[in-house]
């Protein structure tokens, strides 16, 4: 889709549709009574349903939204939300290798991989909803990194349908844990779901992933876990209202502002990641490479503490990382 000059790839499935109905169709008399009624019915319907939110639509508005002048102006909207979104993320790229294809799209990286495939044929042979499901596949295995960049910059709209849910902070633990995990899953489908012909350009866009994402973590300041130091420095200070809340609530946070790691550490923390994924995910055996992947965190972002409440205040918090770990990979191995 061009706008304003700039070539947008919005997915291989998007552009499908997009093509599917770009023809203008043309309605008999009777066709156009026949919509303009069930528009009037599902209208009333919405004005007369019980709720917070009553929606009214004069007839010379609906008269103007079923007009060419009513598709000509929302045509025109899209293409104007189009292009703040080309400008935005025009911004983001200033000053970056301008090589790194990632950069421009960084809070929806899954397109990047999309498009390749799609310039090389991938899709050419697949029905909609194979390139549906394939696209959904790599919107989920690039979310949490892609969640990251929403947070860091502001990235303008969004073109996944996916939601990986989770903290909007995540910590710069979890973030690494997602790089390494997406990083291998992204191997395993070039491995066993990508043809021969085609991997040299998908193995490329690996690397380039790998290191777009790992600039991103070198620049990211998670807000929490500066809270959390700040708390801690709260909490050992014995401030009054303290003791106004649960002592969990403040005694857990402060433990985690306590926690630090050097490079060494953080490097080999990353290591035992992706070595677990490679030796058992890789093989089929997602539950297994969860398990130790949950244990790995838990006594990383706790220090190896032995305190049984703190890990498990460790662990319920990052339950939505392995929950949407667990869900891609389960999908992968499966395909």
């Amino acid at each position: 889709m061009k706008i304003n000059g700039n070539e947008i790839y919005m997915g291989a499935y998007a552009q499908r549709q997009q093509v599917a109905h770009s023809t203008d169709a043309q309605f008999s008399v009777e066709q156009s009574r026949s919509i303009n009624k069930s528009m009037e019915s599902a209208l009333d319907s919405i004005v007369t349903t019980d709720g917070n939110v009553n929606v009214s639509v004069s007839k010379e508005d609906m008269d103007f939204l079923c007009s060419e002048d009513g598709f000509a102006r929302m045509k025109k909207d899209a293409e104007d939300l189009y292009a703040a979104n080309i400008k935005q993320q025009q911004l983001i790229a200033e000053g970056r290798d301008h090589e790194d294809k990632f950069w421009n799209n960084t809070g929806d990286q899954w397109l990047t991989f999309s498009e390749i495939l799609d310039k090389d044929g991938f899709y050419d042979n697949m029905s909609d909803e194979q390139v549906k499901e394939f696209e959904g596949l790599l919107e989920r295995i690039t979310s949490g990194m892609d969640n990251l960049s929403k947070c860091q910059y502001n990235t303008g709209m969004d073109f996944g349908s996916y939601n990986a849910g989770g903290k909007y902070f995540m910590s710069s633990a979890d973030a690494a844990t997602l790089l390494e995990a997406s990083t291998a899953a992204l191997q395993y489908m070039s491995e066993n779901m990508i043809p021969d012909d085609l991997k040299d350009d998908f193995n490329s866009l690996i690397d380039m992933y790998r290191k777009h994402n790992e600039e991103i973590l070198s620049e990211y300041k998670s807000p929490m876990e500066s809270f959390n130091k700040v708390v801690s420095g709260i909490y050992k200070a014995g401030a009054d209202f303290i003791s106004k809340k649960p002592v969990e609530d403040f005694k857990y946070t402060a433990m985690l502002g306590d926690v630090s790691h050097n490079e060494d550490e953080k490097q080999n923390y990353k290591s035992r990641i992706a070595d677990i994924i490679w030796k058992y995910a890789f093989v089929g055996d997602v539950d297994t490479a969860l398990t130790l992947l949950k244990g790995e965190h838990e006594s990383y972002v706790s220090g190896n503490s032995d305190d049984k409440g703190f890990r498990n205040y460790v662990a319920k918090d990052s339950e939505y990382l392995f929950k949407n770990i667990g869900e891609y990979w389960g999908k992968l191995v499966k395909a």
